[in-house]
């Protein structure tokens, strides 16, 4: 008998369940939707790294462009991702992620177009311009400038040359440098 009470004292009992349109608010530190920034991702991977669910991964789609995507349903909205994340182009809202509701949020995929280094012609994703701007305390002028579509290995290299130039003077041109004077 007291099966068929419970049954209908449910039965015209109102509904305890929210309607998609009358969620609470989230709460304020709500680590919750993540946003993602294309023009400021350079494609380090370093938030696929952190990322010990393995809900970004980042790598290139040929010689086209830097693919990066994140699933929310491996997602532990950690944060990880955002804290390590050297040029700031991930974010965490504090908007509870609508999966359940909405399919096509669960993923977020961002292409970033891949262009050739202007010294050697190996494809990479140029470092956005803000962020060289606020390396550098300015705007981007002289050799600054003029490598900003080099490639990591490129900036690199020619780095060390300018440090190496600063400390032991230019280098002696190639091919000059066994001759001896008679």
């Amino acid at each position: 008998m007291g099966m068929i009470r419970a049954v209908l004292a449910n039965l015209f009992d109102t509904g305890r369940t929210r309607a998609p349109d009358a969620r609470l608010p989230a709460p304020p530190r709500l680590r919750g939707l993540l946003v993602h920034d294309a023009g400021l991702c350079t494609g380090c991977g370093t938030c696929a790294h952190v990322c010990a669910p393995k809900a970004i991964t980042v790598g290139p789609d040929g010689e086209r462009a830097m693919v990066w995507e994140w699933f929310s349903g491996s997602c532990s909205y950690c944060g990880l991702c955002a804290i390590w994340c050297p040029s700031r182009a991930i974010a965490l809202e504090a908007a509870a992620p609508e999966t359940a509701d909405r399919g096509h949020e669960v993923r977020i995929v961002d292409e970033t177009p891949l262009v050739p280094c202007s010294r050697c012609g190996r494809h990479h994703v140029p470092m956005p311009v803000s962020m060289q701007a606020e390396m550098l305390s300015g705007a981007l002028e002289g050799i600054a400038a003029e490598e900003r579509d080099y490639c990591e290995d490129c900036r690199r290299r020619m780095s060390g040359t300018r440090i190496r130039d600063g400390f032991l003077g230019p280098a002696a041109p190639r091919g000059e440098e066994g001759r001896k004077e008679p």
